[in-house]
């Protein structure tokens, strides 16, 4: 019974260590270093695609946006340079980055606010 007992307690002991040691560290996670990063990212696309400078993306400047970027992937995967995707090219790309959505391809996007989604 004491055996027992002294199991739970060190069993305890290192969760409650484990779980304190992720609140403190954030989750994993620089929420004010990643808050950073996407101001600075939607700054760079409002500069980039804000045609009128209203501070917003009006739908057919998102549509320039979402043009532009797609426009780019598919070159990137493009390897042979042919304008068309064989079913090798896109299988190859698909590892590569790009065009993943939410949290490594998990979960809801949550777009870019007013600049529209990257």
């Amino acid at each position: 019974m004491l055996k027992n007992l002294k199991l739970v307690l060190v069993t305890t002991t290192v969760l409650i260590g484990g779980v304190a040691g992720f609140a403190a560290a954030g989750g994993g996670h620089d929420k004010g270093a990643m808050k950073a990063k996407f101001a600075e990212r939607k700054a760079e696309m409002l500069l980039k695609f804000d045609a009128n400078k209203n501070g917003t993306l009006d739908p057919a400047e998102k549509q320039v946006m979402h043009d532009t970027r797609a426009t780019k992937r598919f070159t990137a995967l493009d390897t042979n340079k042919d304008g068309a995707l064989s079913l090798a090219e896109f299988k190859a790309g698909k590892g590569r980055g790009g065009m993943h959505h939410g949290r490594r391809g998990h979960g809801k996007h949550r777009g870019m606010g007013g600049a529209g989604r990257p």
